[in-house]
């Protein structure tokens, strides 16, 4: 029988993933940190890593390309195919990252059907050296956080180019349509309908169960259990930003019943019950399950209504490679909407709730001992 030959895309993903355990196995601590980081980006966007064949030197630096949606669901308007375009970023690694910055650049020359133009080429460009770009930690990986930046920055950018052609749209069909009203009248009721159904779908959110929700049965196996101790949080200064406030709190948790007794605590702070999102958390531990296993690590997320927020907590968790940890975030809305600015917000204020915990520390001293 005649052997097939190889497909070029099976022998890209086998070379990609040689060079990604070459880099983890190295004896090298920023070489190690640099595969770390890849397998988790790997993990988050499926098949999105471009990487080159060959490893970095010590004379080199290492760069790939990362492709990935403009933003992630609940987003701006879409295309007309309902999915967010395709991104394309360049991310250089200089000697000795993650002790110093690394530099992105968006690939390509549009984005959708607009052009991309020297403004928003060279805000991204400025992700890591702006002061309205992302902090950077010597030591800590920061690819992650500076994707969710250029989403941040692609997302608005996008939506005024659509709202200018759908305007301009609009006016050449009014023009074509004035001798018949009714019809322009009968599409906007129209569009008002879907507009309430589609919202009236989309407010779910996950809480922990409190006693309201337990039958009698729960309520009397709870007696038999010793009260979960409050783990010590620690929370970050407020991020302001047009009223709107972000706060982080970082602790160390061991299984998800320490989630809920955080997440419950925090709630009975009437300020924090009050804000319109109270406890967007995700948390990441560690279970020993015996046998070829070992360990497994458990992670879960909850939105609290802003969706992709949890999630892109739970990816920050990840990127890091720290567990046994819990990051919750409370935002108060101050009236007027920031658009894709939250998200920065929110992973900001849950970087800093875990610097001011020393959970950063723990990644810096990881990197050291690889």
């Amino acid at each position: 029988m005649a052997t097939l030959p190889n497909d070029p895309g099976d022998v890209q993903d086998r070379a990609e993933l040689e060079l990604i355990s070459t880099l983890t196995t190295s004896e090298d601590t920023n070489t190690a940190s640099i595969g770390s980081e890849l397998e988790a980006l790997e993990a988050i966007y499926p098949g999105a890593l471009l990487l080159s064949p060959s490893p970095p030197s010590s004379a080199h630096r290492l760069r790939y390309e990362i492709a990935l949606p403009a933003w992630e669901d609940g987003g701006a308007s879409a295309d007309d195919d309902g999915a967010a375009p395709r991104i394309r970023v360049l991310v250089t690694l200089p000697d000795g990252y993650p002790d110093t910055a690394p530099r992105l650049q968006i690939m390509g020359r549009y984005v959708g059907a607009y052009a991309i133009d020297p403004g928003l080429f060279g805000d991204i460009t400025r992700t890591f050296i702006s002061s309205s770009g992302v902090g950077f930690t010597p030591g800590v990986p920061a690819v992650f956080d500076g994707l969710v930046h250029v989403q941040s920055l692609v997302e608005p950018w996008y939506r005024d180019r659509a709202a200018a052609a759908a305007v301009a749209e609009a006016a050449h069909d009014h023009a074509s349509r004035r001798h018949t009203p009714e019809l322009a009248i009968d599409r906007l009721d129209l569009d008002a309908t879907s507009k309430s159904t589609s919202t009236s779908s989309s407010n779910s959110k996950k809480l922990p169960r409190t006693d309201t929700d337990k039958t009698g049965t729960d309520k009397d196996k709870d007696k038999d259990k010793p009260a979960r101790p409050l783990p010590h949080i620690t929370s970050s200064s407020p991020i302001t930003d047009r009223k709107s406030q972000f706060v982080g709190h970082a602790c160390r948790v061991a299984d998800e019943e320490d989630v809920l007794v955080v997440v419950s605590h925090l709630l009975q702070d009437r300020r924090i019950a009050r804000a319109a999102h109270p406890t967007i958390w995700a948390y990441r531990t560690v279970r020993e399950v015996g046998g070829p296993a070992g360990r497994v690590v458990e992670s879960d997320y909850d939105d609290d209504g802003e969706t992709q927020a949890g999630s892109r907590l739970q990816h920050l968790l990840q990127v890091l490679d720290l567990t046994g940890v819990l990051v919750v975030v409370t935002r108060w809305f101050g009236g007027i909407h920031l658009g894709p600015d939250r998200f920065k917000h929110i992973n900001q204020a849950a970087r800093d709730a875990l610097e001011a915990g020393g959970f950063l520390e723990e990644v810096v001293k990881k990197g050291r001992r690889k």
